[in-house]
């Protein structure tokens, strides 16, 4: 099959798994769309293409074993692996070279899965871009952190990558790349292994192209059974677009969108309305601002005290502003989170899932910046489960999409709802 590299996750291990494709013939045609694009793209920050053949083949030969059997993906480079350096997009640590493999990368590995290689990911996941450029449009962003990662399965390089976030860096650059990206309520997925920033809000995550893969990840890394394609004939989800604080600052296209969205929500049938934001909700953003740097401060202390220029004038001032957060000040921030969420649990009462923007609008041209994270500041901070949907183009071709979002801890039936409407946005186009 010349298209092997085209597949979805799930299509892809139902081939190996009914002797259609073999993990070496699967392997090999992402290799060669590597070897195609890498060079334009710069998705990666390590590649080890033979030590990923190698693992291939000695799949060929195996049972098929777990529901990932000879699929291949890739890694933020925030993420430990003991035969793969992990930098943490830093000059720093460059060359460091764990002794340990994060319990996330050890699930996928049991699960069968191939890993290919470590993607660029900003320096400490946090401002300062690495090489990667949109595959769609070279001279534009891939937004951050997890750019070499949204970029890689944007480009049909993988199919499957992990990612991460703490204020967006996970849902922006799925939009701007035009995949899926799952975040779940923070604490699903185990963080040993993943470089910490922020302990409240750092948040493990994965990108693909299609949610019901999404979904089989989801439970690989709960340890749990796959799970059974969601059914929604007599159980319709039920939307609500919240425009929420920040609406006017997101761009005509990301507004529309949304909007289109929810049209084609309503006319498949669904119960789908609009909800305003509560006034708390324009405290949010600010207060994520506080904890993230507060928090930040407190656990990279030691690259801040060797200063510039062994770590960025942006996270130097990251921490620089979180050494400046008093304890009465970081403790507000978090009573406005409590506060927030205790409402949001309310207004869950009268829908399943909100429709929000997931960035401000298509990726801002230059690879000197990764794009503004405000249009998911607030729900890392409420710490809820999100899902990025890509739903149309800007008029200059790029991808734009829609964010959902769930209660906390209502992670499967966001998934279902995800590919629910992504099917229903698919036949709106």
């Amino acid at each position: 099959m010349s298209d092997l590299n085209h597949r979805s996750v799930t299509e892809l291990a139902g081939l190996i798994r009914a002797g259609e494709a073999k993990p070496s013939e699967v392997m090999q045609a992402h290799l060669d769309r590597i070897a195609l694009r890498e060079p334009i793209v710069g998705a990666f920050q390590h590649l080890d293409a033979d030590r990923a053949m190698e693992r291939a083949r000695i799949a060929d030969t195996l049972p098929i074993g777990g529901p990932l059997h000879g699929v291949p993906f890739a890694i933020k480079d925030i993420i430990d692996t003991d035969d793969m350096p992990t930098g943490w997009g830093s000059d720093l640590y460059r060359d460091r070279q764990p002794d340990r493999t994060a319990i996330c990368v050890q699930a996928f590995l049991n699960a069968g899965a191939i890993p290919v290689g470590k993607t660029v990911t900003t320096e400490f996941a946090y401002f300062r871009p690495g090489k990667t450029a949109n595959p769609h449009n070279p001279a534009h962003t891939p937004g951050g952190s997890s750019s070499g990662s949204a970029a890689a399965v944007a480009d049909f390089m993988v199919p499957l990558a992990f990612g991460s976030q703490t204020a967006a860096s996970l849902i922006r650059p799925a939009a701007y790349c035009g995949v899926c990206g799952f975040r779940p309520t923070i604490n699903s997925y185990p963080l040993e292994g993943v470089m910490g920033l922020s302990h409240s809000l750092d948040t493990l995550g994965v990108l693909a192209r299609d949610p019901a893969d999404l979904a089989l990840t989801d439970a690989v890394l709960r340890g749990v059974d796959p799970p059974s394609v969601p059914c929604f004939e007599d159980n319709l989800p039920r939307i609500s677009l919240m425009r929420g604080p920040h609406w006017m600052d997101g761009s005509i296209e990301m507004r529309d969108a949304c909007s289109r969205a929810l049209s084609a929500i309503a006319d498949a049938g669904a119960e789908a309305g609009e909800m305003a934001h509560p006034p708390v909700f324009t405290e949010l953003t600010a207060a994520h601002n506080t904890v993230m740097s507060y928090e930040a401060a407190c656990l990279r202390h030691q690259e801040f005290d060797l200063g510039v220029p062994a770590i960025s004038p942006q996270f130097h001032a990251l921490i620089e502003a979180g050494q400046q957060v008093s304890e009465g000040e970081y403790q507000q921030a978090l009573a406005v989170r409590d506060r927030a969420n205790a409402i949001l649990d309310q207004l869950f009462e009268d829908t399943d899932a909100l429709l929000v923007p997931s960035a401000p609008g298509p990726a801002p041209a230059g690879l000197e910046a990764t794009g503004d994270p405000l249009f998911s500041r607030m729900w890392n901070l409420l710490q809820v489960p999100s899902f990025a949907i890509p739903f149309g183009k800007a008029p200059n071709g790029l991808p734009l999409g829609i964010q959902l979002i769930a209660p906390r801890g209502a992670d499967a039936r966001l998934l279902d709802t995800a590919q629910w409407v992504q099917d229903t946005l698919k036949h709106s186009n």
